[in-house]
């Protein structure tokens, strides 16, 4: 899919004398214009580079709503700084007209935690739904003696430091949420990180770290019997692989997943933002939408936005003495 250009977004004044207060009457007091919204293009921020999971969803689901609020919806890719350049970006410059909002995944709440950033992610936002959450799981070699997490979690007991994990990358939420876990378990392992997914299956298959966390890019190399899924950080079994017990399923009172959804800037008017959630929330749940979580292996989730900020509040409440213990907490 093409990349598209970010349209110029220019915020209309409304003005009027005493003699047109009876027009200024009928509009919003919200600031925003009398013609209805939308009346020009909106664009969409994709905070992670062209053809991730994360993009080809959000550019799929501007094309549906394009065509239900009857307006071009541009997506323009700003990656960088975990997911939260983009974001960071749009809270700080776009207007609150409902015509810059940007796809937000739960990075924008833990890279606070861990250094010093220019927004707050809870003030600044104006959260509008959540519409996918991407699985992790913990996989090893084919022929690696962990048959199971439970011969991972004895083995790591016995030997504290000696087992070896890679994730994406330090203080990502494969990282913080499988320490989440280590931690109630009691048990310690070594955390190497890597540069991306990939690298860390490379340093698998090499022999070079005993097992990897992360998103469901090791699912080609399950399937063709190289690696051997342990299992998966959800709440309840996925039903990609039902025959692999759910971290829950295990005794862990902790699942880990990586929401997304869409948030624009703080002060938009609640009318605007109705609109667009309906507008996301229905192509969300559009057939060819429905088709395309599973290619990609994302999860369709919805939140209304309130109870996305919430599960946001709760994921950086939740990590935040995890990120501490590393001695990643920024400093205030």
């Amino acid at each position: 899919m093409p990349r598209k250009s970010l349209s110029q977004l220019v915020g209309a004044g409304a003005f009027a004398s005493a003699a047109t207060l009876a027009t200024v009457l009928a509009v919003p007091l919200s600031g925003v214009s009398a013609e209805p919204y939308p009346s020009r293009p909106i664009t969409v921020i994709s905070p992670l580079g062209p053809g991730t999971p994360q993009d080809v969803i959000t550019r799929a689901m501007a094309e549906i709503v394009a065509k239900d609020l009857g307006q071009p919806v541009i997506v323009e890719n700003r990656a960088g700084a975990a997911a939260t350049l983009g974001p960071a970006a749009m809270a700080a410059t776009a207007k609150p007209d409902g015509y810059t909002v940007t796809a937000i995944v739960s990075t924008l709440v833990l890279v606070p935690l861990m250094q010093k950033v220019a927004y707050d992610p809870f003030k600044d936002f104006t959260y509008i739904l959540q519409v996918a959450s991407f699985p992790l799981g913990v996989t090893v070699k084919s022929d690696s003696p962990y048959k199971s997490w439970a011969d991972v979690v004895a083995y790591a007991k016995a030997n504290p430091g000696v087992v070896t994990y890679g994730t994406p990358g330090a203080g990502t939420n494969a990282h913080l949420g499988i320490e989440l876990i280590l931690q109630h378990a009691g048990v310690q392992m070594t955390h190497i990180p890597h540069q991306g997914p990939m690298s860390i299956i490379t340093a698998v298959l090499g022999g070079h770290v005993m097992l990897q966390v992360s998103g469901m890019e090791w699912k080609p190399y399950v399937d063709d019997g190289r690696m051997r899924l342990l299992t998966m950080l959800t709440a309840k079994r996925h039903p990609r692989f039902p025959n692999v017990p759910s971290i829950t399923e295990l005794g862990s009172p902790f699942d880990i997943e990586v929401p997304m959804g869409f948030a624009g800037p703080k002060g938009m008017d609640p009318a605007v933002v109705r609109k667009l959630h309906d507008a996301f929330k229905k192509a969300s749940e559009d057939p060819a939408m429905q088709a395309l979580y599973p290619r990609f292996d994302i999860d369709y989730r919805y939140a209304n936005g309130d109870e996305f900020r919430k599960s946001l509040d709760t994921i950086a409440a939740r990590m935040r003495p995890v990120i501490e213990r590393l001695g990643l907490l920024a400093k205030s």
